[in-house]
This record gives C-alpha cells, structure tokens and sequence, in this order.
C-alpha cells in the first residue's frame, strides 16, 4: 500500500510542472490534463520497467514510448509541418523556440507541447527510478527542477504557479513521510500488531504528516506569496529576450500607395464575408522621417487566440468577418478594428500597435477569419482624458527637425484646450480648411505638407487622405499629443441583393490619425472633409464634445481576478500582512476558546461523575474517570482487559508510595456489582463504598497527572479527546 500511495504522491509532483504551465495556453484545462496524463505515465511505465531492467535500461526503454506520445500529440493537435513524421520531426525540435517565440496566449499544438510534455515524463520517470532505489528526496528533485524551469518560461505574464508549487510541496511530503515510514518499519504495514499502541502511534504519524501538510499547503498557497509579493525580485520574461525571425519587406510605406488607389479606384483587393458592413484595420504606421510614415514595433507570431494589446479598449462585442486576399502587397492582414481571434492562417501580432501580418510569406492569396475589437468611445471619458507621461510616449511625440511653419503655427493657435479638445479642435480645422482631391500627388513628408498646409486662417487646397492622415498626426504631435497614422478599408461594395459578400477596392482605402488619451487608449479621428465617421473627432471643434457612442465591437478579454493575478494593479501589502495576523489572531482565540469549553465541559462531567447521588452511578463514573486516566497517560487499557487487569495496570503505572499494591475499593464493589444477582428492594451498591471509590480515583489521578511532563499537566484538562471516546 505504501508503494501505491508513494507512487500516486509522486504522479502528483510530476504533474505540477504541467500544472504550473498550463495556463499560459489557449486552453490551460486540456493542457493541464495532456500534461498530468504524461507525468503519470512517465511515473508508472518507468516503474513498471524497472521491475525487470536496471535504472538505466529502464529509462532508456521508456523512451520509444514517450516518442510515441509525441506521434499520438501530433495526430490530437497537428503544428506548423504538414504529415505525421515531419510533424512529429518538428514539434521534438522546435517546441522549445515556439513556446518562447509565440505570443500568449500559446496556442495548444504539437510544436508547443512537445517539450513541456517530455520535461514532465522525464521528471516522472527519473523520480520513480529514484524512489525505487530507496531515495526519496532525490525522486522529488526531479518534478522540482521541472517546476521552476515552467515558471521561468511563463516569466511574469503568466499567474504565478502558487498552487501547483503546493501541489508538488504536498506531494513530496506525502513521498518523503510514506519512505520515513517503511525505513522506520522495514515490514510494512502488515507487520504492525492490532494493539490499541500500535494503532495510536500510526494515528499519531497520519495527524503529524497532515498537520505538516496543512502548514506546508497554507505557507505555499497564501503566506509565501504574500511575503513574496512584497520583493523587489520580478522574475525576468525570457520571451523579451527572444527576437522571434522576420522577414524583411520592401521599404514602401503602406501609406504611399494611396495616392495611386485613389486614382484608380477600381482595383479589387479583396473580398470580406461579415453579418454587417465592417471597416477594416491595415498598418499601424508610428515611424516618421520627415519624409514617410513606416510601420514599427515588435510582431510575435500567435495561434488563433490573439492576446490583448498593450493600449486599453472599450468594453464591445467582438465582429468576426472571413477575408480572402487577392491583391494585397506587403504581408500586413486587415482585421475589423484590433484583432482578437485568427483562424486559417499562421499570423503575428504586434500588441504595442495592435497590427497583425502573414507569419511568412506575404498577403496575397492569404484566406482567414478574424473577430476583432471595432472600438467606439464615450463622450464622457473622451471629454475628461488627461495627457499620458511623455517619456513614456516619447516616439510617438518625435518631430524631425526642418518641419515646415505651418505646422508649429496650426498647433498653436488651433491646438488648445484639454488633450481631447486640442485633438479635435485640429481634425475640425483639416476638415473645414481643406477638401478632397483625389488626383493630388501622392506624398506625405515634409515637403508635401509644405504644399499642402497654409498659414492659420487661409484657405488650403486639396489631397487624400494620405496628406490629411499625415498632416493630423504631425499637428497633433506639435501640441504634446502622442499620434500615429493608420491605413485601413471602408466597409466595401454589397456582391448581389441582401447577401454578406463585399467586395474590397483600392478606392476603399483610407488612411486617419489615432491619438492616445489616458485612461482611454489609441482614439481614432476621422479629419477628411466631409461629415465626420463616429470615432473621436466630433463636428463640433470648439465645445470638445465627444461622438455618439453608437454600436460598436471590441473590449479586451476578461482578466483573471484574484489577489496575486498579475493582471491586478499592486496590493497593500500591510493591509494584506494586517489581515493575516486578523485570521491568525481569530484562529489562535477559536482555538483556546475550544479548549477553554473542552476544559470546562470536563471539569462538569468529572463532578458529575464522581459526585453522583445514586451509589451505583457514582461507581460507574469513577470506573470511567480511571479509565480516561489511563488513557490520557498513554496506557490506554485493551477492550478485553478486565476490571483486575486495568487495576494492576494501574499500579503499574504509578506505584503506591508503600511499593504494594493498592486496594481498590472500586474494583472490590464492581466485581460484586458483576456477580451480584438482582436485588430485593435493597440498593447493590452502598453510599459509603461508592464514596471511598470515588475519592480514590479521585486521589490517583490527580497524583498520575502530576507525574506527566508539564506540557502535557497543562493540557490535561483542556484535550477535547475524552469527550470523544466510547464507552468500550
């Protein structure tokens, strides 16, 4: 049995490495399950082995089945390379650089799982080779350094491993204590007698080990992370330090090519299957060299869950449309608003710009569905935004040096007014000054807006949206707006009456500025002539009031709640502390209260008992009050022992101060009271002798108690027990 137990015990240390990691999944209750079901058969294949081969022969053999598991992998969640064996192939070499390479949430394939799912197996069998070689700290060592090498790839992104680190903790307990055992008892548990000793001393080992458990379960799960939490350690994230490969694109800003869909408007791009009309979101572009916007940040490639950007979003509905691209260049994907879920496709995800691309290779021909967040904004939290910190924002704030007058001109005169003010206040002037030229040239740097601006007050002339989307940008940087530019596609043509198929042109696209807001995120503004879209910009420029809400897509995926989840701003951690000490102090006071109560209700028995008005009950109780003695003593008297045989163990026990043995008054009265035929009237017990009876017990245990260690006098009358124990 003990063998059993210790194996399960350590099926559960193996599993806490899975456990730990699983959450940093797209679906952590599948992987948590793969992954346990991997550390039991690491555990049970690898002891069944070494039943017949050496260690080493037993973990060598046990590999083949751990190869087939990643086969059996492949065919369940099928990775990147197409085929059984290819698969198989790529998912034992690449796991590790895909786990570290994609985005969270990581997506469950074979090429992700590979590697967590051998590191659990190897732990499970490396341990059971220990165990069955008599070294049990070393079995747990194992399933230990594959817990901390699961936290340290989840690095501070994913929840700490608080519960599966106790998990492991209670499992090596249970493994360690179960091998104290059977080295304290080399006969197992069969060779221990049925005495009323043998078992107290089991008992007394199973409320040791859970009494170990419980502190090891709550130092783990709740007071060590407290403490931690208060630390200046942050663990590192190994995914910043990893670049995953890119591929190199040409140097022609998305942003260019409007100029040339504009004058041919009738190119199809695309094709967009949704429920509703949806504009579509391209590059975000937030480099600018005084002479073109280019696209930067940091694209991570991700599985069909996306993970949230790191700007906030309103709280919307998710728009899910399906796209076939026909003549997209470059290999950024369109997406209603910041995609959230991609399906079809192998893509990357940049969350500091929210854009998304092919992972290799280029758009074109590229066919995927997409849900993403259209995000739409209220006026009441447009309208009370405050500036972000500007060396937080400090790229998007960058202006080249040589910028023409009329930016620095426009910005001071029309960019005033709180942050949402200023930026409205400059997409009504755009709109207002300006018109709409499709067959201007193309160009958006300094030297086209030169052209292309005029002086506060003057009428301006004509351009798309490439110069209107640029110039925004700039102007709103010049009065401390963080900005960028995005290129995007209106909804499209309708193909046919009343179905969901539209048809995508290049005299669709369409390019605006998007300004960040505290507290509100990346707010688009729409600044071509015209009457404005619902986003951030109003058409009223002087009252700052914000856009009609409407019906809108978006909001970020809900964050796991909990005192320690990462996603939670900082605790107090003294209050934390206080709380603690509260649940102590209330534990330590329930506790002596309990005594207190045990104590009393005791004391109350005891004078019940040996204060009895009726002579035969008063012997009764002074028989049960010796044996209760006894038995808090530790010689505890067996159920066959007789009156005699618990009086002699009695002497035994504590001697009379003359070295003979005592004469019990009370064995003398119940030896009769058992013999004694029934009575005629007259009471079978007198009052004198169930007197004396009781005085004696009375005088022995107090005597006995004061022979006991004084921790254990101290707790004589407060121990609940004997209120429990059954009259035998």
């Amino acid at each position: 049995m003990n063998r059993v137990l210790g194996l399960a015990a350590l099926i559960a240390a193996a599993a806490a490495p899975g456990l730990a990691v699983s959450p940093a999944y797209a679906e952590p209750d599948l992987v948590a399950v793969v992954l346990t079901g991997w550390a039991a058969a690491g555990v049970l294949v690898t002891a069944l082995l070494h039943r017949w081969l050496s260690a080493a022969s037993a973990l060598v053999m046990g590999l083949p089945v751990a190869f087939a598991g990643v086969v059996a992998l492949v065919a369940a969640f099928p990775g990147r390379a197409e085929g059984l064996w290819p698969g198989t192939v790529d998912a034992v070499a690449h796991s590790g650089a895909r786990i570290l390479t994609m985005a969270l949430p990581t997506p469950v394939a074979a090429d992700t799982l590979a590697l967590p799912a051998l590191a659990v197996w190897l732990a499970g069998a490396a341990g059971a080779l220990a165990l069955g070689g008599g070294a049990p700290l070393t079995a747990v060592l194992g399933p230990l350094l594959a817990l901390v090498g699961a936290a340290v790839v989840n690095g501070p992104e994913v929840r700490p491993a608080y519960v599966p680190a106790a998990v492991f903790a209670l499992a090596a307990v249970v493994v360690l204590a179960l091998s104290a055992d059977q080295r304290a008892d080399p006969g197992g548990a069969a060779t221990v007698v049925a005495a009323d000793g043998g078992r107290r001393r089991a008992l007394t080992r199973a409320l040791s080990v859970g009494g170990v458990l419980a502190l090891v379960a709550s130092l783990t799960v709740y007071l060590g992370p407290l403490a931690l939490y208060s630390s200046p350690f942050r663990p590192a994230d190994l995914r910043a330090e990893v670049t995953p490969p890119e591929e190199t694109t040409d140097g022609v800003s998305p942003l260019s090519y409007l100029a040339a869909w504009s004058a041919e408007p009738g190119e199809r791009l695309m094709t967009v299957t949704g429920e509703e009309p949806t504009e579509l979101r391209w590059v975000t572009l937030s480099d600018f060299d005084g002479i073109t916007w280019q696209a930067g940040g940091r694209y991570v490639p991700v599985g069909e869950s996306v993970p949230p950007p790191e700007f906030p979003l309103p709280a919307r509905p998710v728009r899910t449309v399906d796209v076939e691209v026909e003549a997209l260049p470059g290999h950024w994907l369109p997406s209603p608003g910041i995609a959230r879920q991609v399906a079809g496709a192998h893509t990357a995800f940049d969350p500091a710009s929210g854009g998304l691309r092919i992972a290799t290779g280029t758009a074109e021909g590229a066919a995927y569905r997409v849900a993403g967040v259209v995000p739409q904004f209220e006026e009441e939290t447009l309208t009370t935004a405050e500036e972000p910190d500007r060396e937080e924002f400090a790229e998007y704030l960058e202006l080249p040096a040589d910028a023409p007058p009329q930016i620095a001109g426009i910005a001071a005169e029309v960019g005033t007014g709180t942050p949402y003010q200023r930026a409205n206040r400059l997409a009504a002037h755009l709109r207002s000054n300006y018109g709409f030229d499709p067959e201007s040239p193309g160009g958006h740097g300094y030297a086209n807006l030169a052209e292309f601006l005029v002086e506060p007050g003057e009428q301006g002339g004509g351009g798309t949206s490439e110069q209107f989307a640029s110039a925004f940008a700039l102007l709103a940087r010049a009065s401390g707006l963080p900005s960028r530019v995005v290129v995007g596609f209106g909804p499209g043509t309708a193909v046919g009456d009343g179905g969901d198929d539209r048809i995508i042109r290049s005299g669709d696209a369409v390019a605006w500025g998007e300004v960040y807001l505290e507290g509100v995120g990346w707010a688009p503004f729409d600044v071509m002539p015209g009457d404005p879209k619902e986003n951030g910009a109003t058409p009223e420029s002087e009252t700052g009031a914000g856009a009609d809400p409407g019906e809108a897509a978006g909001g970020t995926a809900a964050e796991e709640d909990g005192l320690f989840s990462p996603s939670n701003g900082p605790i107090d951690v003294g209050d934390a502390w206080a709380r603690v000490g509260r649940t102590v102090a209330w534990a330590v006071a329930a506790a002596v209260a309990a005594a207190l109560l045990a104590g009393a209700a005791r004391v109350v028995r005891r004078r019940y008992r040996l204060a009895a008005r009726e002579p035969e009950r008063r012997l009764h109780g002074a028989w049960w009050e010796l044996r209760d003695g006894l038995r808090m003593a530790g010689a505890a008297p067996r159920p066959s022992d007789t009156v005699t045989d618990v009086l002699a163990r009695s002497d035994a026990l504590l001697p009379a101060a003359d070295g003979r043995p005592r004469t019990w008054a009370l064995g003398t009265a119940l030896n009769a009271l058992a013999f004694m035929g029934p009575a005629s009237g007259a009471p079978r017990v007198d009052a004198g002798t169930a007197r004396a009876a009781a005085d004696e017990v009375r005088t022995y245990t107090a005597a006995l108690r004061a022979e006991l260690p004084r921790s254990r006098r101290v707790l004589w009358w407060l121990d609940p027990r004997p209120l429990l124990w059954r009259r035998r």
